[in-house]
């Protein structure tokens, strides 16, 4: 999903997500009915969420590494039984991840708000990916990390893509939504203008379509009224 930020993307992922109350219309994965189901829910169900500010949406700031690796996840099990934490359980599972996902940190029990913005990206990924999901939303994946982090965060996603996983990616950035995706929907001002395949398409198509121009069904492009 292509778009100028502030155009309906956020909004979108989050009524997907079951963050905010979809006021109009359904949701549904494979012909079930999941408008308004909890993020909870959704994750059990599989779907995961990398949201666009990371910071605020994806870790809790307070928490450690660790903490934030197993965030919504910590009363389930293997991490829980019953009432009780397995500390051993989480610590070989925190440690795993860590390695697999190459995130730079001192420790497991280090504060997430002392890691760089490509790590703490990395911690979320980690944290997405490893439950396996059948529905990945991934807004914003790289705004704010350098280039390493970007082209690892680019290779992990092209991997699920492999596995099968249907991903949803939200982004700004030409070069990436071309470089990753399938089919590129664009969205202005809440409504999609156009949809393409990434194989028959260009950044001058998609930025005159992110600038409200709409993709006619017959090939044509026209300026978007009052919408």
């Amino acid at each position: 999903l292509a778009g100028v930020s502030g155009n309906g993307q956020r909004e979108l992922a989050e009524v997907i997500f079951g963050l905010r109350p979809a006021t109009g219309g359904t949701v549904s994965l494979e012909g079930k009915n999941i408008t308004n189901k909890p993020p909870s829910t959704l994750n059990r169900i599989g779907l995961s969420y990398i949201p666009e500010e990371r910071m605020v949406d994806g870790v809790i700031k307070d928490f450690s590494v660790a903490e934030n690796l197993i965030l919504q996840q910590h009363g389930d099990r293997p991490y829980a039984d019953g009432i009780f934490l397995n500390s051993r359980v989480i610590r070989r599972r925190c440690a795993d991840l860590i390695q697999r996902f190459d995130i730079r940190t001192p420790g497991q029990e280090t504060p997430i708000k002392s890691l760089s913005g490509g790590n703490i990206q990395k911690l979320v990924l980690a944290r997405e990916l490893s439950r396996e999901p059948r529905v990945l939303i991934a807004a914003q994946p790289t705004r704010g990390v350098d280039i390493g982090a970007t082209e690892y965060i680019h290779q992990r996603l092209l991997e699920q893509r492999a596995k099968g996983t249907a991903t949803l990616l939200i982004s700004e950035d030409l070069d990436e939504i071309l470089a990753l995706a399938d089919r590129i929907a664009v969205i202005y001002e809440g409504q999609i203008v156009g949809m393409v395949d990434r194989h028959q398409t260009s950044v001058e198509e998609l930025g005159l379509m992110m600038a409200g121009v709409r993709k006619e069904t017959e090939g044509t492009q026209n300026a978007v009224g009052s919408i």
